[in-house]
């Protein structure tokens, strides 16, 4: 039996919402970001052990009204234009930006590894911006200091009805559905389907 535990997470991507009413829902093509570090949540209740048989599962979890704090190493400048929060002219390699994120929502899609390296793919439709800072961090070989882009925000439901919080997909052992679940984590999105 294949062990299911999720051990890790990569490939974070952000699609800008653009539609989020009770009648319809729609989003931007996924911005990918790169080098992601870490990502926390501010767990909504106790602790609660649970003990598995020989084999390990995924643990699949509602997490709407959860905080969560993500952690990338660096945002290239067109990344942030592309996420809605400035200017990037390449011509004169300036950016001008706009940290205020209020009101902003984004889907939050990620890659959570396995310990038998069939990984989930997740889309969490509404994940509204509490706030975005920086922080520096010293590499370990040559101590280079690198600004370290900290993203906050907290999960919600979308408006409609009849969409679901989030949703998933596996990869499959022989991985004939690879670019289907790649193409998941950047493909814009719009409900209902024409």
């Amino acid at each position: 039996m294949p062990k299911r535990a999720i051990i890790g997470f990569a490939g974070i991507a952000l699609a800008l919402v653009t539609k989020d009413t009770l009648t319809e829902y729609q989003t931007e093509a996924g911005v990918q970001l790169l080098h992601a570090g870490s990502m926390n949540r501010t767990v909504k209740e106790s602790k609660q052990d649970v003990y598995y048989d020989n084999n390990l599962y995924a643990q699949i979890r509602d997490v709407t009204g959860e905080e969560v704090e993500i952690r990338v190493a660096e945002a290239p400048m067109a990344q942030l234009q592309a996420l809605g929060l400035g200017v990037y002219d390449a011509a004169s390699e300036t950016f001008e930006g706009e940290f205020a994120v209020a009101g902003k929502s984004y889907a939050l899609r990620w890659v959570g590894d396995t310990v038998d390296k069939l990984p989930f793919y997740f889309n969490y439709r509404v994940f509204d911006l509490t706030g975005i800072r920086f922080d520096n961090f010293t590499t370990r070989k040559d101590s280079a200091s690198v600004c370290e882009v900290i993203i906050t925000g907290v999960f919600k439901k979308p408006q409609m009805a009849s969409l679901k919080p989030w949703a998933m997909m596996q990869l499959k052992e022989d991985r004939s559905n690879e670019a289907a679940c790649l193409a998941f984590l950047t493909a814009a999105e719009t409900r209902p389907e024409a």
